[in-house]
C-alpha cells in the first residue's frame, strides 16, 4: 500500500505537481483531426488540469489556446476561424496559433497595444487522425511517430471521457491477470447474460485464449517503457504470448493488437480514455481521405455502464475503483509485480523532471523517430509474410520482474466445449491463428 501523500504523488497532474510537470514532459491526444472542421472549427478541451480551445484556422493550422479572450474574456470556442487564427465573437480581436493578439479592429490607426497582448497557448500537431497537445518548455520532444500512427493505412479512432483518475486506468496495462477474470470470467457471464447463443459462443471463443489460466507474468523495462509477457494455460515461453509480448509505452499508451489505447489525463478525476485502429491497406483499396474519430458514450439506454466489448468492461473495472482510488488502504499481491514496478518507475521519472532531465520515452532524433516500429504478439506486420514480423525470431530476456502464479481459474458453463481462438491482427479482419 501507499500513503495518502504518495498516492497523492502519483495521481495529481495539474501544474506545479509532480506528476503534472512529469507528464508535460509528453505529448498527448486530445481530439481526432475530423473532429475540427468547416462546421465545427473549435472545441473546447481540458488537460492535464487546464481549461483550453482547440481550433483550426482557415487556413488548415491546429491551435491549442487559453479560452478566454484577453479583452472582455469571452470564450473563444464560439470565434470565427480565419487565415491567420481565430477572430473573438465579442469585439473581433484576433489570435493567431500562438496565442499572439494580431489584429484589434477597433482600436486607434497605429495603435500597437495588440503587440502587449498574447495568451498563453500550447503546441499542437496532427498524426494518424489525431491531433496531439505539448504543454511542456521548451524545446518541445518531437512527437513519436509510433507505428501504427505513422504507417500508411486504414484507420479510425474514438474516445470516451472517464469520472475516475488516470492512474488506475494506467495500472489495469500492468496487470495482465485480469483478463483471465474481468474479461473471461466476469465479461463471459455478462455477455451470457445479455446476448444471443451465437454472440455468446462468439465472445467466449474470442476470450479464451488469452484469458486462459495464468501461469506465469513477466515484465521487461525498455527504453520506451515496459514489455509485458505472459503464460497461460498450455502455452510455452515459445509462444507469442511470452516471447513477443506487448508493450507500455511510459507513461500513459498501450500498444495492443488493434492500436494504441491512450489514458490521456484530463484532470485529477477525469480521464481520456482514447482509442485508435489499425490495419494495411488491401491490394486495389483506396486511400482514407479522412480518419473517421467517434466520442462513444460510457452509459447505455438503462443508465449502466456499457460492457460488451473488452475496452469498455476496462472502462468498469476503472470506474469502479473510485474517482480516485484509495491506495492507502489496498492489498497487493504476487500478481501485482507489474504495478509496483511501474509506480516506481515513475516516481524516478518523476525525479529525472526535477533535475532537468529528459524522462523516458521522450524522442529528439529525426532518424529514430521516423517509424517506432513495436513488438505485439500475434500481429501480421505490413510487408512481411509471417506472423510477428521483425520480432518472429525473438528471444525475451529474463524479465526484470515476474511472477509464477498458480494456474488456477474459473469457468462458466456456457464456456464448455467452446475452442479458444487465437487471433491475428494487422492486415485485413482478425483471423484465427494456425
Amino acid at each position: 500500500m501507499l500513503t495518502i501523500e504518495q498516492n497523492e504523488r502519483l495521481t495529481q497532474v495539474g501544474p506545479g505537481t509532480p506528476m503534472g510537470e512529469l507528464m508535460r514532459r509528453y505529448w498527448h491526444p486530445i481530439a481526432g483531426s475530423a473532429q475540427l472542421n468547416d462546421d465545427t472549427p473549435t472545441k473546447e478541451v481540458r488537460l492535464l488540469g487546464e481549461d483550453l480551445v482547440l481550433f483550426r484556422s482557415a487556413a488548415g493550422e491546429v491551435g491549442l489556446i487559453e479560452p478566454s479572450c484577453a479583452h472582455r474574456k469571452a470564450n473563444l470556442s464560439y470565434g470565427i476561424p480565419e487565415p491567420e487564427g481565430i477572430r473573438c465573437a465579442y469585439h473581433g480581436w484576433l489570435y493567431d496559433i500562438h496565442g499572439q493578439c494580431i489584429d484589434q479592429p477597433s482600436e486607434p490607426e497605429g495603435s500597437r497595444f495588440k503587440e502587449k497582448v498574447k495568451l498563453k497557448a500550447y503546441r499542437a500537431e496532427e498524426l494518424g487522425g489525431l491531433i496531439f497537445a505539448y504543454m511542456g518548455p521548451e524545446p518541445a520532444p518531437l512527437l513519436p511517430r509510433y507505428d501504427v500512427l505513422a504507417w500508411d493505412g486504414i484507420k479510425d479512432a474514438h474516445s470516451t471521457v472517464l469520472p475516475c483518475n488516470w492512474l488506475q486506468c494506467m495500472e489495469n496495462s500492468l496487470d495482465p491477470l485480469h483478463f483471465q477474470w474481468l474479461h473471461r470470467y466476469w465479461g463471459g457471464w455478462t455477455m451470457n447474460r445479455t446476448k444471443s447463443a451465437e454472440e455468446r459462443d462468439r465472445w467466449n471463443a474470442s476470450v479464451g485464449a488469452r484469458g486462459a489460466e495464468h501461469r506465469k507474468i513477466g515484465f521487461e523495462k525498455t527504453d520506451y517503457g515496459v514489455i509485458k509477457r505472459r503464460l497461460v494455460g498450455d502455452e510455452t515461453e515459445q509462444d507469442d504470448h511470452w516471447r513477443i509480448g506487448h508493450p507500455i509505452l511510459f507513461p500513459t499508451i498501450l500498444r495492443v493488437s488493434h492500436g494504441l489505447e491512450f489514458r490521456v489525463p484530463v484532470d485529477d478525476t477525469h480521464t481520456l480514455h482514447l482509442l485508435t485502429n489499425y490495419r494495411a491497406r488491401e491490394e486495389g483499396e483506396e486511400p482514407q481521405s479522412e480518419v473517421p474519430f467517434v466520442e462513444r458514450p460510457l452509459y447505455d439506454e438503462q443508465g449502466l455502464l456499457i460492457r460488451d466489448y473488452i475496452p469498455a468492461q476496462d472502462q468498469v473495472a476503472w470506474i469502479i475503483q473510485g474517482p480516485v482510488m484509495d491506495r492507502s488502504t489496498e492489498r497487493l499481491g504476487v500478481t501485482d509485480v507489474g504495478i509496483i514496478m511501474f509506480r516506481r518507475m515513475l516516481d524516478e521519472q518523476m525525479d529525472v523532471v526535477a533535475d532537468g532531465g529528459d524522462p523516458l520515452n521522450t524522442h529528439r532524433d529525426p532518424v529514430e523517430n521516423e517509424v517506432i516500429v513495436l513488438p505485439c504478439e500475434y500481429y501480421m506486420y505490413p510487408g512481411y509474410d509471417e506472423v510477428g514480423g521483425p520480432f518472429k525470431d525473438s528471444v525475451p530476456r529474463k524479465p526484470d520482474v515476474e511472477a509464477v502464479l498458480s494456474g488456477e481459474g474459473a469457468t462458466l458453463k456456457e464456456q464448455e466445449g467452446i475452442q479458444a481462438r487465437r487471433r491475428v491482427w494487422g492486415v485485413g479482419e482478425p483471423r484465427d491463428y494456425k
